[in-house]
């Protein structure tokens, strides 16, 4: 049991909170981008790392970009039917909403528990010249033009090296 709760708490380690693309030299095309990568923190008042690496030392273990799933109008129409229908259900049984919302906590508490044990939804990013592997969400609002700004940026494990 204390191996499985270590292992939990230092799964956080190395999550990546920002990168962030720091800004050239005015007059120096040749020099590389460099990226700072900020880590969450990992415990309440423990100050996050920052790291700060040229763009070629990073490499991303597959794309952040995936291509959304395109619908055809029907299938659109279908949907948003469905979507009207599911709304006005939720609206109109109000009696059975508080046991709607604890099998809605419930089952995010269950996917929760299951991202820290099987550790899927994330993409992982290798730094070269440091030990470790960093954590990037793949769900992560942060990502610039849904993640294709990264892609463009850094090399990708399977393709690029």
């Amino acid at each position: 049991m204390t191996f499985f709760g270590l292992w939990a708490t230092f799964g956080a380690y190395r999550i990546v909170r920002t990168i962030t693309a720091l800004p050239r030299q005015p007059n120096s095309v040749q020099q590389p981008l460099f990226l700072r990568i900020d880590n969450a923190a990992m415990f309440p008042g423990i100050r996050p790392r920052s790291v700060v690496v040229s763009q070629q030392d990073v490499i991303l273990s597959e794309y952040a970009f995936t291509q959304p799933v395109k619908l055809s109008p029907a299938e659109m129409i279908a949907a948003r039917k469905e979507e009207d229908r599911r709304r006005e259900y939720e609206r109109s049984r109000i009696l059975t909403l508080p046991f709607r919302q604890a099998s809605y906590w419930t089952w995010r508490g269950f996917m929760f528990f299951k991202n820290i044990i099987w550790k899927d939804d994330f993409i992982y990013m290798q730094v070269i010249g440091r030990n470790g592997t960093f954590k990037l969400d793949r769900h992560a609002a942060w990502a610039l033009d849904d993640g294709r700004a990264l892609d463009r940026v850094v090399k990708h494990r399977l393709s690029d090296v």
